[in-house]
């Protein structure tokens, strides 16, 4: 086996000097793990945005489906939220007046539960 060439002033130190100049650093740079910080921090922030939408039974406003929800119906502060095509709009009750030409697309009827039920113009019952 060949051993590495030393000088007699140098000696084991100078080898190794030079074996450490040939090999990669291997501490690399303090400020990568931030970057992997920031990035794992993100992925929590969406998780945490996807849990809490899972619980409030609004998984819908980040799927692909069309939604609409109507929050606090038959209050003054009802408000409903629609998800159409991916853009999603928000509707408040004022108590602005509005007046215009149309014409009756159907019947609205509140049962003896609470609910409400549309029926269309013209419908028949099923």
């Amino acid at each position: 086996m060949l051993e590495p060439h030393t000088h007699v002033r140098g000696g084991r130190a100078s080898v190794q000097r030079r074996r450490r100049r040939l090999l990669p650093d291997r501490g690399g740079d303090p400020m990568e793990s931030m970057g992997n910080l920031f990035d794992v921090a993100i992925l929590i922030g969406v998780g945490f945005v996807i849990v809490s939408l899972s619980a409030f039974g609004l998984q819908e406003l980040i799927s692909g489906e069309d939604v609409t929800i109507v929050k606090d119906p038959g209050t003054t502060g009802m408000e409903i939220i629609t998800k159409q095509q991916g853009v999603i709009e928000r509707l408040q009750q004022t108590d602005e007046l509005d007046e215009g030409r149309g014409y009756a697309i159907g019947t609205v009827f509140r049962l003896d539960d609470g609910s409400v039920i549309w029926v269309p113009e013209g419908g028949t019952s099923e």
